[in-house]
């Protein structure tokens, strides 16, 4: 006698994305993961905790507290991304290819002129990704069935034979 278990192997899935301007030139190319990846979905759950852990007094704020969108971001930048191309960071009147780190990342979301507007790309385009990933588990493996029938469950007392012949008889 045995139990066999198959061993998962990892279902992450990432693909490279174009991000182009207004005339459809490339202008640099990301490598960005499905928004139901785990540790993205962990830092949104701890983002939430840490901005309710701060508590509602407004007067305690300090210039160190990150607000939502910062810490969305972060969590963007660090889990949704996974590699790029093509950025290059002007500082200092010196123009430099950077190499994708979360550090980078973090600081193209924040600091950089298109910060926005490429957050809302990586996170549309992980988005994209995650449901052709999922329409493809779904044909593959089939639509998952619902784990109840729908109908209410109720729990009545048991009935022994005495109990039913009582019912019998009253009818």
């Amino acid at each position: 006698m045995a139990l066999k278990v198959a061993i998962k192997e990892s279902k992450e899935i990432s693909l490279w994305r174009e991000y182009k301007d207004k005339e459809g030139k490339v202008l640099a190319r990301f490598k960005i993961r499905g928004i139901e990846h785990q540790a993205y979905q962990v830092a949104l759950e701890r983002a939430q905790n840490q901005i309710v852990s701060k508590g509602y007094d407004v007067s305690k704020a300090s210039v160190d507290d990150k607000v939502w969108y910062q810490l969305t971001m972060e969590a963007a930048a660090c889990h949704l991304i996974e590699d790029w191309e093509g950025i290059e960071f002007e500082e200092g009147g010196v123009v430099r290819e950077q190499p994708y780190s979360e550090e980078n990342a973090t600081k193209l979301f924040h600091m950089g002129d298109l910060g926005w507007q490429i957050w809302g790309f990586v996170k549309s385009e992980a988005e994209k990704i995650q449901k052709e990933a999922n329409q493809v588990k779904e044909e593959v493996l089939g639509k998952s069935e619902s784990s109840t029938t729908g109908k209410p469950y109720t729990v009545s007392s048991p009935t022994t034979k005495k109990s039913n012949a009582k019912r019998s008889t009253s009818k």
